[in-house]
This record gives C-alpha cells, structure tokens and sequence, in this order.
C-alpha cells in the first residue's frame, strides 16, 4: 500500500523552495519526482524504494548526465541517501540487473 493510500497529492518539504536552498532547479525537479515515487512505492515497513536508471531517466524527462549532477546535488545537500542493491533470485542468487535504492532524508 502506498505511503499516503491513494490521495491524489504529494507531500515536499518546503525547504526546496526557500531561497537559502542552493540546489539548482534540476535536483529540485529530481526531488519532486523522487517524492512521487517515494509516495507510490513506500510504506509503514519499507523506508526506501528503488529504481533503474533508465526507469529514472522515463520518470523525470532529463539524461542521464543531468540526473547523475542532480542526484549528487541531493546528496551532498542532505535531501537523499542512495546505494546500489540487486534482489535475491529464487534460487538464492542475486539478479544480473542492479538497481539504485533511493530514501529521502528531509
């Protein structure tokens, strides 16, 4: 079940729009998406949700490139913590395909 049920709003913590938050308006947008996504694919036992790059690229409209400066932006900013991860395969192996795991901190 999604974070906030199925309410047709998201959730932004304003501090991405006070004029003392020096992160452009591209990691603004990433965080927007980021939180749309966190409502969908969160809930009260899952704190992080994941993605592919390419998956991140549909989502947001931007390159790689753009969202890679982005995402870093919302790291050292303290907005977003991310790490690598792959799941576990029926047979006890883990998947070929990796994925990057997303939580947002503010």
């Amino acid at each position: 079940m999604p974070k906030y049920n199925e309410n047709p709003f998201i959730q932004l913590s304003r501090s991405i729009f006070h004029e003392d938050c020096k992160i452009s308006y591209k990691a603004k947008w990433l965080y927007c998406v980021l939180s749309e996504l966190e409502h969908r694919y969160t809930g009260d036992k899952i704190s992080f949700f994941f993605r592919a790059q390419d998956d991140i690229k549909t989502d947001t409209g931007m390159d790689l490139r753009t969202i890679r400066t982005a995402r870093k932006e919302l790291i050292d900013s303290d907005y977003l913590k991310t790490w690598q991860m792959h799941w576990i395969n029926d047979d006890g192996s883990k998947s070929e395909k990796h994925v990057t795991a997303y939580r947002l901190l503010k």
